[in-house]
């Protein structure tokens, strides 16, 4: 039963849980008002014969939250988490994945305890050396947190939904490709003319600035101000016992990795492991002088006035909490921080003075793209344009005024245009264009992409089969859910 879905690997749709278990930040979520009749409180849904569990909800939401910190540099806020309705495109994701694990269940797709036994063994995470090793099975999961049961459990619902993905798999016909590589790789022979405009040609109106500015002052907010009072406790500086620093680099070995992901040998890090071990041997010296702040006991003797641009620690140590909260230690500089909350100034908008600059800069960049624009309208009445050969989307070298990314962003727009005829907008250019002639690439270039083209042309259509299925579900499963919305 498991070779598919060896041969088959990369196709597994959820990822494994230890990368879920990466999230950073959010919390356990609490949304929605739970409806506690008929012993409903433990799930938030139930699709068809199957139930949603609060567990279940939570992890999606975990998982789809590190996805957006990690494209946003770690830098996800709470706030900017509900303002894209991560919550939503959680719950709405174990809906989708129940309807497609009822449908499984009702045409005879099962997991057996020996499915997910070859999986894990198979599995590299859970490898020494090319065999599996029970322990390091055990040890991964419990440094990540994470009751093997409840990995295996969530385990065999990724096999079922990858073995119904395998068996509802689409391949891409010979048509289904041709046609592909007929859209992405035509050439197109242009002739082309480049126009310009000057910030000096701009003709600045203060009126119209301040127009600009008050239709848009929400936009351009000061930052929350935070007053706080600190203590700053330095890390120990003791001799440090060699074979408890050597035992406290095996321990935490994975932090020390160089740029190629590969963990650095100990005499190379000796220094950065004796400054973790001392932080972390300050700790409870930290916590101790923390609860005595908290009680009034130990009296801070620093201040800070800081917002997000310019504090010297993450500033998520302390959004949202309030007035004379005392904020647990933090490691900061080879110590730790305590942080007793002195005043907050919410965000405000900026008066015209302060958001000129940034007013200035927007108003730039309209009034180049409507000079450029009029520019070009007015030469597309009298071309003149230069032959530059054939352009294909795969194109590496650049065209003569333009560098490699404006080069790309012509070329994208150019031919995503159902014109023969127009221009293209590249901040302060403009390029007008006229296609002569077009032609496929040789047959030797299609070849190279073939197998690129027919695996996205494979992932498109599976992606629309899924979706029109999921409608199908929809009308087949009853979905109740017992969050309100």
């Amino acid at each position: 039963m498991i070779t598919w879905m060896q041969r088959n690997k990369k196709y597994l749709v959820v990822t494994i849980w230890i990368s879920v278990i990466a999230f950073v930040g959010a919390g356990f979520v609490g949304w929605g008002a739970y409806d506690l009749n008929n012993n409903k409180a433990t799930s938030v849904a139930t699709v068809g014969h199957r139930s949603i569990s609060v567990q279940e909800f939570q992890q999606k939401y975990n998982q789809i939250y590190e996805y957006h910190n990690n494209i946003s540099d770690g830098k996800l806020t709470q706030e900017k988490a509900d303002e894209l309705g991560i919550e939503n495109e959680a719950f709405q994701a174990v809906l989708q994945e129940n309807l497609l694990l009822n449908f499984a269940d009702d045409i005879g797709l099962s997991v057996s305890d020996d499915d997910i036994l070859k999986y894990i063994i198979a599995d590299k995470n859970f490898q020494n050396d090319g065999v599996f090793s029970k322990n390091l099975y055990y040890d991964v999961l419990r440094r990540a947190r994470i009751n093997p049961n409840d990995y295996e459990k969530n385990l065999k619902t990724a096999i079922l939904l990858d073995k119904l993905y395998y068996a509802l798999n689409l391949p891409a016909t010979k048509k289904d490709v041709e046609m592909m590589m007929a859209s992405l790789f035509m050439q197109d022979k242009l002739s082309i003319e480049m126009i310009e405009a000057n910030e000096n040609e701009i003709k600045f109106n203060e009126d119209e600035i301040k127009e600009l500015w008050e239709s848009n002052k929400n936009n351009y907010m000061t930052k929350t101000l935070y007053v706080i009072d600190t203590l700053y406790i330095e890390s120990k500086k003791d001799d440090i016992n060699q074979t408890a620093l050597s035992a406290y680099y095996n321990e935490n070995k994975e932090k020390y990795k160089n740029s190629d992901d590969k963990i650095m040998p100990f005499d190379e890090v000796k220094e950065e492991v004796a400054k973790d071990y001392n932080i972390e041997q300050s700790k409870t010296n930290a916590l101790e002088k923390y609860i005595a702040v908290k009680k009034g006991e130990l009296a801070t003797n620093g201040s800070m006035s800081l917002n997000e641009d310019n504090a010297t620690f993450s500033i998520d140590e302390i959004r949202g909490a309030k007035v004379g909260d005392v904020i647990k230690p933090f490691v900061y500089d080879n110590g730790y921080l305590i942080v007793k909350i002195k005043s907050t100034t919410p965000p405000q908008p900026m008066s015209y003075e302060q958001a000129k600059e940034q007013i200035l800069e927007i108003y730039k960049e309209q009034k180049l793209k409507e000079l450029v624009e009029n520019k070009a309208k007015t030469a597309m009445k009298d071309f003149h344009g230069k032959d530059i050969g054939f352009v294909s989307r795969d194109m590496n070298n650049t065209i003569d005024g333009l560098d490699r990314d404006e080069t790309r962003a012509f070329v994208d727009q150019m031919f995503e245009s159902p014109n023969k005829k127009g221009y293209v907008i590249l901040g302060n250019k403009a390029v007008i264009y006229d296609i002569l002639e077009q032609k496929l690439l040789t047959n030797s270039v299609n070849n190279n992409y073939k197998q690129l083209t027919e695996q996205n042309v494979m992932l498109l259509k599976n992606n629309e089969l899924i979706k029109d299925l999921i409608k199908e579900l929809q009308k087949r499963y009853e979905i109740k859910e017992y969050v309100k919305r």
